[in-house]
Parts: C-alpha cells; sequence; structure tokens
C-alpha cells in the first residue's frame, strides 16, 4: 500500500499568537523611518567621526518630533538591529 500526496498529514496553518509588543505605534514609526536610516548603517561608513547613530537620532527626530528620546533611541537601535543582521 503507498501513500498518496492526500493521505500525507498536512500541517495546520500558524495562527497568529498574542501581541507582544506593548507599542505597536512605535512599529508604525520604524515603518515610516527605517528606508532614511539605511545609509546610516552601511558597512564601513562614518559621518565626520561621530557615531552614526547620533545622526539617525536626529533623522528619526526630525521625522517624528512628537517622539521622545526614549522612544527615538529605541527606534535607532531597532534599525541598527535591522541592518546589521542583514533584513534589508
Amino acid at each position: 500500500m503507498s501513500i498518496g500526496l492526500s493521505d500525507a498529514i498536512q500541517p495546520e496553518p500558524l495562527q497568529p499568537g498574542p501581541e507582544r509588543r506593548k507599542r505597536p505605534d512605535l512599529r508604525v514609526a520604524f515603518e515610516q523611518v527605517v528606508g532614511k536610516l539605511a545609509p546610516f548603517f552601511s558597512k564601513g561608513v562614518s559621518l565626520n567621526g561621530t557615531s552614526n547613530e547620533y545622526w539617525a537620532a536626529r533623522v528619526v527626530g526630525d521625522a517624528l518630533p512628537d517622539l521622545d528620546h526614549h522612544d527615538v533611541k529605541v527606534l535607532v537601535d531597532a534599525a541598527a538591529r535591522y541592518y546589521r543582521d542583514g533584513q534589508a
């Protein structure tokens, strides 16, 4: 007896889990600015010898002036991970 394709066990579709983010508004903000931050996280790029994160934070702060300093840092750190891990 052979097992046909229709007899194979089909995996159940993944069900979304509970939302882990406490601040979904930051996810929206990240999507708005992540493209603007790519130049700051290119390998071997330094601007006038200062930290690229400083300049990236300036871009985020200018683009989203309603965010406080902590939220800007969260977005810059997330963008650094995004580009470092090759998600782009």
